[in-house]
């Protein structure tokens, strides 16, 4: 039964909503056009011909009817008849003049029966024109809005027919009203009358409004303002009076006000209040007296106290120059006190003492020079305090100490020198902290060194969000914004004096914060961890945690100097250092130009090639008459003396411990002087220089010997160089370093005696840098002369020397043809096991893919054997390779003969320990049959038996085993060569051999127990064939007798 009268009433339901949906269809016959929006609404315009409407009307079925005339004041409203509107709650009248007929009847013409709001705003001059005939038949009305019609009269009895208004609006005209104008209404709740220049209201003008809960009179003039004017408004809460001009107020005014909750009397012309002004509005939630026109230079003593439901106070723009102590007493709900931009110069230590639910509190611009530490001692729920722009000069130990929920601070352009150590300890729960334009030089907490640094005297404010420094005197950052502080985002510290910073400094528990370090005086910005830092922090997290790491760090304005200090910020900024490190660090750059050194001044810092930056060394470290710097990019010791009209090397190269700390070499420039010479010994420092540039001098020899081995640049031009002794030329020979060098521009002489100078400059031509411009002093280029040139021989001497040459090396090329013929074998493994010539070896394309090098088969029995001797023997030898054992590389639990065929498959070679235990293991036998008839299948052998122990009687064996050992190669342990037989039978790393077989020969085991030649030919690129035992079996009889 329950459900079928749901069914009923969503039935019933959904048909009204479709009947009133349906009350109002697009007019057929009207001369309008017509249109549905997407919301349900429709468009007339009206008359229809298209261009000329002159009304626009908006319909919401239901809700409301609006009419703009279109020009504005168009009075053709006749166009609305017969429009069949149907029922709406709100008639809106726009830009058109007062109809020449009641509303009432110009509703009715477009079908509206009746509705609660008219709204008529014409925006032009109505002035007396609105009459009671226009308000007949309104009786339902209950909302009229006759806003902004520039009003100037009204007839007493306007409202007389519309005795249900319960809210009316008269705002924006220019009003006078009669005294009896509102004695219809009295049902009224909501009456604005703002902006109406009214100076002046009849006594008794509300006397019958007893249910009047709001009372707009901003923006008037009034000046008789009374007690008798409010008497009978005992319900209203709510009442304007701002910017009425007011210089003060009667003792009484609100005396029968008892129910008044809210009070604006902001914008007024006070020069004073009276004491108990408020005393009966015991009800009063908020007041506003603020915008004060004229000077107030106090407030009465209690003005605000005892008001006990009193919430929240603005007495900001007044002007105050000082407050009675006893202001806000007893109004103990007060949460929000403003009184910022006034002329406060100190505090009532007490004025707070009862506001215990204070919440918020703004003193900002005034200009209080102290505060007292009692002054906020019962404040524990503030949870926002203001106090920017004043002259405070230093916070002290308790004046925050009761701040326990304190999240908002703002102390901004104040004078701060001065923060006690435990100003902040209680305000644990602060999110924002302004402390920018100050003096501060100095947050450092005493007795708060930590292993990560200084802590400030912030270290409890653990929660901080937002902390700003700007624009004082601090030069370091404390270690707590970093470790402390995990939600920190914002750090603007721009404006200071900072000096310096390292990646360390950027290192911070908070994720994506905002590090604003601008216009300070960073000259050095050293990342030389960074990499480091980001590949520990970030060893195993994802990329988009990563990103979250980053701390963006704005660096504009600063004075960087572009020196070796700066070259991993170059990196960085041109994204060469490890991209890791980007999740760590982000710098904002935008035109962040360099500062110094000269050179690079105003040059943008990520155009700086890092490979150029140095830094200066100290002069006392350098050689008299020279400059030295640091090259950061390869570690070099920079030692210029170019140009210095210097006659002789210095005596030495800078040495000191720091420098050799820091650099690995020296490159010394000695361009542009008159030395004449090297000494034949050269001082301290000198085996570090790799690189001498000692052109453009007079040199007229040199003794290179006398230079570093290591040398890697040697410049020599534009000299009086004629020759270069055998001892220099060999020096330069051997110096593996050698990349450049340059000897053109020299008188060079050109004879017999220059013959190793010329087959070293033809040798060395790559490295010789103008190499076609080396010249002789007769002006002969080096690039054209040959050593025949220089030293003529006779021709039949070359001719006999020749032919006795050719016929030596024939000589020793047949010996070693026939030495090699007889013993090519035996050459070979040696020659292999030593690791010599294995270029001839190479492992075939059929093996690339192979998994193991070897698969070893052998009995458990001998496991100890493997373990200790062969798998440490073939693993860690050179080569070394990759087993396969049983105990390692199988799976468990897998099915064994899948195994057995799995890791002959996937190895190159099978290595057999064959023994006693062996020949009775069945797994044994197994496995050697599946690497047999692999080898078969493929024509290749891949089987290399160990014989470990003694067989005994071989006619024991399998026919497979048998018939394999009577034809093929087996090593026996304990051999002498066991080794390098074993590797030589192993497959050759790709990198050591070429072409060379790896058994060339079956060999088989003689008395001696050496390898021995057999009869079978040898396949020269393979490994040794296997058509020999194709079918071993056939002749098994033979081979064993």
């Amino acid at each position: 039964m329950y459900l079928l009268k749901m069914r009923i009433c969503l039935i019933v339901g959904l048909l009204t909503i479709v009947v009133c949906d349906g009350e109002f269809e697009c007019p057929s016959k009207a001369d309008c056009t017509c249109s549905r929006g997407i919301n349900g609404d429709y468009e007339l315009l009206c008359p229809r011909a298209l261009g000329h409407a002159t009304l626009q009307i908006n319909v919401q079925p239901m809700k409301y009817m609006t009419v703009q005339c279109m020009p504005q004041n168009n009075n053709d409203l006749s166009l609305l008849s017969g429009l069949q509107i149907g029922s709406v709650k709100a008639f809106v009248l726009r830009l058109c003049p007062l109809p020449t007929m009641p509303f009432k009847d110009l509703m009715s013409t477009a079908g509206i029966p009746n509705v609660k709001t008219l709204q008529v705003q014409s925006h032009s001059n109505l002035g007396n024109s609105l009459t009671r005939a226009h308000l007949a038949g309104l009786s339902e009305v209950t909302q009229l809005n006759f806003a902004s019609n520039l009003l100037t009269e009204i007839p007493e009895d306007l409202f007389q027919d519309t005795t249900n208004l319960t809210w009316l609006d008269m705002k924006n005209n220019n009003l006078r009203l009669p005294k009896g104008i509102f004695r219809p209404v009295p049902k009224l709740e909501v009456l604005e009358l703002g902006s109406n220049n009214l100076t002046y209201l009849e006594p008794g003008i509300f006397r019958n409004l007893t249910k009047l809960r709001l009372l707009n009179l901003w923006g008037n003039r009034l000046q008789n303002l009374s007690r008798s004017l409010f008497t009978d408004l005992n319900n209203l809460e709510n009442l304007d009076l701002n910017n009425n001009g007011l210089t003060t107020l009667p003792p009484d005014l609100f005396a029968d006000l008892s129910k008044l909750r809210n009070l604006n009397l902001n914008g007024n012309e006070f020069i004073s209040l009276p004491q108990g002004l408020f005393l009966g509005t015991i009800n009063l939630e908020k007041i506003q007296i603020h915008n004060n026109r004229r000077t107030l230079r106090a407030f009465p003593p209690a003005l605000l106290s005892n008001l006990t439901h009193l919430r929240e106070a603005y007495l900001n723009d007044c002007n105050l120059t000082n407050l009675p102590e006893d202001l806000l007493w007893g109004s103990v709900l007060l949460i929000n006190l403003t009184l910022q931009k006034n002329i406060l110069a100190t505090l009532p230590p007490y004025l707070l003492k009862d506001n215990t639910d204070l919440q918020k509190i703004n003193l900002g611009y005034n200009k209080i020079t102290e505060i007292p530490e009692v002054f906020f001692s019962n404040q524990e729920k503030l949870t926002t305090l203001d106090l920017r722009h004043n002259q405070l000069t230093n916070i002290s130990k308790n004046v925050f100490s009761s701040l326990r929920r304190l999240e908002y601070l703002f102390l901004q352009d104040n004078d701060i020198e001065y923060i006690a150590r435990e100003a902040f300890q209680a305000t644990t729960e602060l999110k924002v902290l302004d402390l920018s334009r100050n003096k501060i030089a100095v947050l450092y907490a005493e007795y708060t060194d930590t292993d990560f640094g200084r802590h400030s005297i912030l270290q409890s404010a653990t929660k901080l969000e937002t902390l700003l420094l700007s624009d004082n005197y601090i030069s370091e950052l404390y270690a707590d914004w970093q470790v402390s502080m995990t939600s920190l985002q914002i750090l603007d510290l721009s404006y200071n004096q900072i000096s310096s910073l390292t990646i360390e400094d950027l290192q911070f528990l908070s994720t994506r914060l905002t590090m604003d370090l601008s216009y300070n005086n960073i000259s050095v910005v050293t990342l030389d961890n960074a990499e480091t830092l980001a590949r520990h922090k970030f060893v195993s997290a994802p990329t988009n945690r990563q990103e979250n790491e980053s701390v963006r760090v704005i660096l504009k304005g600063n004075p960087l100097e572009c020196d070796c200090k700066a070259y991993y910020l170059v990196k960085f900024l041109r994204g060469e250092l490890d991209p890791r490190v980007e999740y760590i660090v982000d710098f904002d750059v935008t035109n962040f130009t360099c500062s110094g050194p000269p050179e690079f001044a105003g040059r943008i810092v990520r155009a700086i090639d890092p490979r150029v930056l140095t830094c200066k060394l100290r002069e006392r470290d350098c050689p008299k008459g020279c400059s030295c710097s640091f090259r950061r990019s390869n570690l070099a010791l920079v030692v210029d003396c170019s140009f210095r009209n210097l006659t002789a090397v210095p005596l030495s190269m800078p040495a000191s411990e720091i420098v050799l700390d820091v650099t690995n070499h020296t490159e010394l420039d000695l361009t542009g002087n008159r030395i004449t010479s090297l000494p034949n010994e050269l001082g301290k420092g000198y085996g570090r220089v790799t690189e001498l540039k000692i052109g453009h001098n007079n040199l007229t020899k040199i003794n290179i010997s006398v230079l570093s081995p290591n040398l890697e640049v040697l410049m020599l031009e534009n000299n009086n160089l004629s020759v270069i002794d055998n001892g220099s030329l060999k020096m330069l020979e051997n110096a593996k370093g050698l990349r450049l060098l340059t000897l053109h521009k020299n008188p060079w002489k050109c004879d017999c005696s220059s013959k190793d100078l010329l087959l070293f400059i033809h040798r060395k031509y790559k490295e010789i840098i103008s190499f076609d411009n080396i010249t002789c002093a007769s002006g002969a280029y080096f690039s054209n002369i040959t050593k025949t040139d220089l030293c003529p021989t006779p021709l039949g001497i070359n001719i006999g020397i020749a032919l006795s040459l050719l016929a030596l090396l024939g000589f020793i090329i047949c010996l070693i043809l026939v030495l090699y013929y007889k013993y090519q074998r035996e050459i070979k493994v040696w020659l292999y096991a030593r690791g010599f010539c294995l270029w001839f070896v190479k492992e075939e394309e059929l093996d690339k893919d192979k998994v193991y090098d070897a698969f070893v088969s052998y009995s458990h029995q001998d496991e100890r054997f493997i373990v200790d001797e062969l798998v440490p023997g073939l693993e860690n030898g050179s080569p070394s390779y990759k087993l396969c054992l049983h105990y390692r590389d199988w799976i468990v639990g897998d099915f064994i003969p899948n195994q057995i065929t799995r890791s002959v498959e996937d190895s190159r070679r099978t290595i057999v320990v064959l023994s006693p235990n062996f020949i009775e293991s069945v797994w044994g036998r197994m496995e050697f049959r599946a690497a047999h008839m692999k080898a078969l299948s493929e024509g290749r052998a891949r089987l290399i038996v160990i014989l470990y122990g003694e067989l005994g009687n071989t006619d024991q064996l399998e026919p497979e085993l048998k018939a394999y050992l009577s034809m093929n190669t087996y090593v026996k342990w304990g051999d002498p060569w066991f080794w390098e037989k074993l590797r030589y039978a192993m497959p050759h790393p790709p990198n050591q051999t070429k072409s060379i077989p790896l058994i060339s020969q079956a060999l088989k085991l003689n008395g001696t127990e050496k390898l021995v030649n057999s009869a079978v030919d040898v396949n020269s690129i393979t490994t040794p064939p296997t058509n020999i035992i194709v079918d071993p079996l056939k002749n098994l009889s033979s081979k064993l007798s």
